[in-house]
């Protein structure tokens, strides 16, 4: 049968957007959003979970108090999954992320600039188009600390655009991991396109993989990195960095206390709005 899709749109302008995108996520389920300069949109299957993931979605906004007093109209409009795929890539175009790296969709064309670095991605329902702060976050701190022949592990992988992004910065091999797995098929897909099938490997686990890395990558959320915090800590080498994304700003203290109770020294905290990235090294 073809998937269904509810768009929710939701009116809003300025830095509430990030407010907004983080409840679609963190609330509803939806795996990204996109922006225009008046609403933030979502997307989220038809089925049996749809109405409750509605219901819940109304209580957070309405009892978010910065969106409370305003005028924001929600409004749904259901589409079949030619429609939606036609309606999320109007968002989605070439952008560049940090000094070198570019986000090109598979079906944008782009001239690229000497020392530009091209990510091929078709992110499909993965999260991880670029767009959001956090993938930007983790992009940025890999371009700072991946050098050449690095291993790195990245987990919650998503469509694959953190592992591609640090083949393309001088790593050597990935280990990718994503307890979803239509994510691990996209990312499977967007790392044949980008032809690095010989060093990034996908697998479906809600854990680290197997083995210690020169670097892992956890853009997740604050839960289920605190909940994971001893893998990650197992799974980076001494002298190993983490860095640690998909968290509000409010839940960045306990994310760091988290992190250095398992054995990490916090190095430092990036910030993009309302969204966090901690950096973080095994002693």
């Amino acid at each position: 049968m073809t998937q269904r899709w509810a768009e929710i749109a939701i009116e809003i302008a300025g830095d509430l957007q990030e407010v907004v995108g983080a409840i679609l996520i963190e609330v509803a389920g939806c795996q990204g959003y996109a922006t225009t300069p008046h609403a933030v949109t979502g997307y989220l299957p038809v089925d049996d979970r749809l109405e409750n993931s509605l219901l819940t979605l109304r209580e957070a906004l309405d009892n978010t108090p910065e969106l409370a007093a305003l005028n924001r109209e929600l409004t749904i409009r259901f589409l079949n999954e030619e429609d939606w795929a036609n309606a999320w890539k109007e968002f989605f175009k070439p952008q560049r992320v940090g000094k070198r790296i570019i986000i090109k969709p598979t079906w944008e064309e782009y001239t690229p600039e000497p020392n530009d670095l091209i990510l091929l991605l078709d992110p499909g329902m993965a999260f991880g188009t670029g767009h959001h702060s956090t993938t930007r976050l983790c992009l940025c701190a890999l371009e700072d600390v991946v050098t050449p022949g690095v291993s790195v592990a990245d987990v919650g992988t998503g469509s694959g655009i953190l592992a591609i992004g640090a083949i393309r910065l001088g790593a050597s091999h990935i280990q990718a991991t994503d307890n979803d797995p239509l994510a691990v098929r996209i990312a499977q897909e967007n790392v044949t396109t980008n032809q690095m099938q010989d060093r990034i490997a996908v697998s479906e686990a809600s854990l680290p993989p197997a083995g210690t890395f020169d670097i892992v990558v956890a853009n997740i959320l604050a839960d289920v990195i605190l909940g994971m915090a001893d893998s990650l800590f197992a799974a980076t080498q001494p002298r190993g960095n983490l860095i640690a994304s998909g968290i509000i700003s409010h839940r960045a203290d306990d994310v760091r206390t988290g992190l250095t109770a398992v054995g990490y020294t916090i190095q430092e905290t990036r910030t993009e709005g309302d969204w966090v990235a901690i950096l973080a090294t095994r002693p």
